[in-house]
């Protein structure tokens, strides 16, 4: 019963990526254009936001993807290293994304927790996601983001925001 309630809790989860991962996933994935070899702390917050969407839009996108097989998958492990890969994707992204620098402290802990849940799925446990997979950003600053992503037509297409 208990491994029928975490599949459940799996297709959930891969069936709703931006709606559960919104206030803490996006708020601080992606690549950036930069070349610095990323999270220096040194990002504008309209670059960071740019790669942001993108990233989360190429995430959910595979993630949406992924789902149908995920649904005919049986075996738990299988989905969760099936799951694995456009996490991995995502979480390489999230690593290389050059946040502000009044970001960069938490962008290093989410980049942390990031590369823990996909060590996890890698191992075939789901759970590694968590309820929570990171903590919403600070406020003032998912605020001051949310501004930006705003006008910014990946984030408008890719339906997030950066607050909880």
């Amino acid at each position: 019963m208990g491994e029928t309630m975490n599949f459940r809790k799996l297709v959930l989860v891969t069936g709703m990526i931006p709606a559960v991962l919104g206030a803490s996933v996006f708020a601080a994935c992606g690549g950036d254009d930069d070349d610095d070899g990323g999270s220096g702390g040194t990002g504008t917050d309209e670059k960071y936001v740019a790669s942001i969407c993108k990233a989360g839009a190429e995430f959910a996108t595979a993630m949406e993807k992924l789902s149908k097989d995920l649904a005919s998958e049986k075996d738990l492990e299988k989905a969760a290293e099936k799951a694995a890969e456009p996490f991995e994707d995502f979480a390489k992204a999230f690593a290389k994304a050059n946040p502000p620098k009044d970001l960069k402290e938490w962008h290093d802990d989410a980049s942390d927790a990031l590369d823990k849940a996909v060590k996890g799925l890698k191992d075939g446990n789901f759970d590694a996601l968590g309820d929570e997979l990171m903590p919403d950003p600070p406020k003032d600053i998912s605020d001051r983001l949310t501004k930006v992503a705003d006008k910014n037509k990946d984030c408008q297409d890719a339906d997030f925001t950066f607050g909880g």
